[in-house]
């Protein structure tokens, strides 16, 4: 079964096109709602996956109605990859059930992996800088600032992963090498795993 999404982020959009060309492509049933995109929850998207078993498609006008970040698109379809759901979307001609939309996805994952690794490897630096400021009696400057998805993501993988040591750097370390608070990394991580949750 093909299961459609729609979604706008302002009244004055057009949803009725989006319906209109999933229910084309097949979709039997269309899930749509009017909800801002930096919304992290979207119920009528919950609902379209709670529907959606083996051997079903996800299908979706255009990338950009699940996520503004490639790696928001590839955290998404590995959901749907792990209830052995297809994804489909019409603009970019993306079908993950055929070999080409495989092959297609494998590229923009490699792509995402990439993205995080440079991430890692700045914070590591930015760990460095820490550990070298620390030894000088120097301090950070500034406010905190708000992290960004990947730099959250990045976090993550250093916290979970031990060094050559078999130690892993504290919460306080990496926050210093991101440039802003324990209480901002805290909830930014909090948040993050709170959108893995069923």
């Amino acid at each position: 079964m093909k299961i459609g999404y729609a979604r706008v982020s302002g009244e004055g959009q057009n949803l009725a096109q989006q319906i209109a060309e999933l229910e084309n492509a097949g979709c039997e049933r269309v899930f749509s709602e009017v909800i801002a995109s930096n919304r992290v929850v979207c119920p009528a998207l919950e609902e379209a996956l709670a529907l959606a078993g083996p051997e079903d498609s996800i299908v979706v006008w255009r990338l950009d109605r699940l996520g503004r970040r490639t790696a928001e698109l590839i955290e998404f379809i590995q959901t749907l990859e792990a209830k052995k759901v297809n994804f489909q979307s019409l603009n970019e001609g993306i079908n993950t059930a055929t070999p080409l939309g495989k092959m297609v996805y494998t590229f923009i994952a490699a792509l995402a992996d990439n993205e995080r690794d440079l991430v890692i490897e700045r914070t590591l630096k930015g760990m460095e800088a820490v550990k070298e400021r620390n030894i000088k009696g120097g301090k950070a400057a500034g406010r905190p600032r708000t992290l960004k998805r990947e730099e959250v993501e990045a976090a993550m993988a250093l916290l979970s992963t031990p060094d050559q040591k078999g130690e892993v750097p504290s919460l306080g370390t990496v926050a210093q090498a991101l440039n802003t608070s324990k209480a901002t990394l805290s909830r930014r991580l909090k948040e993050i795993a709170h959108e893995g949750k069923p």
